[in-house]
């Protein structure tokens, strides 16, 4: 019931708290079969939202057993479908006990044809590569075939996740799944010896998801591999797409590009670095924003407008920035714990302030909440022409010099 409460209010959120999703391949995800969604972690817990709110299947999920600190928490995370975990670190080999009945628990969900997502790599690092796989997806999967005679197949379902910047609300996040795995064609050899036949499947999902997933050849070539990468979004003008698409591009780009990316580029370091003195975008020097160069009247009228439209939700924005700002010990939690404040707030405060605010404080609040993706534009827009008019009040010598340096980079 609760699940099905706060979806489509994370749906709504969501849609607004990134500028584009960008989702292919899903109609790799079987319909009324038995599936198991087995991602990349990322982020704390943004990949399951994502993924509960963009593909029609209701999910049931595996997350820490730590989360599960007290009845109340156990039974909120209980009503969203969301399963204890335990891990050795969680609470020694006691603790480890609880995972038979969560195993038995996935055992019987898939029996009855239903839809798991696993956090393949058990752990999250706010880094673009793919970790050590744990082999919960693979024993759940060749378990419950094991136990059910009557289930004809499990599909394992690689989920690849990528964010332009994870930490940042209004970025990108490229979302595609890949062929299913048959988790039946390793049940023989489960029967054999479970140790092998699960080692086996873990592996074949690893290279399953690494062409799903944005990763350079190593942590020494990431910050000039996100240079690239800001390059190509410019070029392709990526930073201009809004909303819920099925385009595919950019991840191809991406995935090819960060394989490549290079150990060392002074030129691109120098081009950076020289931008980031000069306090200008790539995308705005690039030309991405010439349309926005002229403001006539009517646009700072609606850029007025979405200012004072937005403002009911900015209490609630800055007490989300306040609480991700000061209260997660580690970054990979700093937007989920922003986005989850959101979420709650909105769920749980504004049909509140609905029913207790007068009539002209419940119209602009829903006027607010009707046309929240309009004056988030709106405001872009005017971040746009900022951005264009930096680049064009600079010196001319020093504009020439950073567009010949850029241009020597395409």
């Amino acid at each position: 019931m609760l699940y099905h409460l706060v979806r489509p209010v994370a749906r709504y959120v969501l849609r607004h708290y990134y500028r584009n999703i960008d989702l292919t391949g899903l109609e790799q995800i079987p319909p009324g079969a038995a599936v198991i969604l087995a991602a990349n972690h990322p982020t704390a817990f943004i990949e399951p939202c994502i993924l509960a709110c963009f593909q029609p299947r209701t999910l049931w999920f595996l997350a820490r057993g730590n989360l599960f600190k007290n009845g109340i928490f156990t039974f909120l995370l209980n009503a969203l479908n969301i399963l204890p975990v335990f891990r050795r670190e969680d609470g020694g080999y006691e603790k480890l006990k609880v995972n038979f009945s969560t195993f038995d628990a996935c055992y019987r969900a898939l029996s009855r044809g239903r839809a798991l997502m696993i956090l393949a790599e058990g752990r999250t690092i706010h880094e673009k590569d793919l970790r050590p796989l744990r082999k919960g997806t693979a024993r759940i999967a060749l378990g419950a075939l094991d136990k059910y005679n009557t289930l004809p197949e499990v599909y394992i379902v690689p989920v690849g996740i990528n964010f332009t910047h994870a930490d940042r609300i209004r970025s990108t996040v490229m979302l595609r799944c890949g062929e299913p795995i048959l988790a039946s064609e390793y049940l023989a050899a489960y029967r054999e010896n479970e140790a092998i036949a699960i080692r086996d499947l873990t592996l074949h999902l690893r290279q399953r998801l690494e062409p799903l997933v944005v990763r350079y050849p190593s942590r020494l070539h990431a910050d000039l591999g996100e240079a690239e990468l800001e390059l190509d979004r410019s070029n392709h003008a990526t930073h201009l797409r809004h909303g819920i698409t099925h385009f595919g591009d950019q991840l191809n780009r991406e995935l090819a590009l960060a394989s490549e990316a290079p150990a060392a580029a002074p030129a691109l370091s120098r081009y950076f670095h020289r931008l980031a003195t000069n306090g200008l975008t790539d995308a705005a020097l690039a030309g991405n924003y010439r349309k926005d160069r002229q403001m006539p009247a009517t646009e700072w009228a609606k850029s007025l407008l979405a200012g004072l439209l937005l403002l009911p939700q900015i209490p609630l924005w800055l007490l989300a920035e306040a609480i991700a700002a000061s209260q997660p010990k580690h970054i990979e939690f700093y937007s989920p714990v922003r986005f989850a404040v959101v979420a709650g707030g909105t769920f749980l405060l504004y049909p509140l302030a609905l029913l207790l605010l007068p009539w002209l404080g419940k119209a602009w609040l829903l006027a607010s909440l009707l046309s929240v993706g309009w004056a988030i534009r709106k405001l872009e827009r005017l971040q746009r022409w900022y951005a264009n008019r930096k680049v064009e009040r600079m010196v001319e010598q020093e504009r020439s010099i950073l567009r010949d340096w850029r241009k020597a980079l395409e």
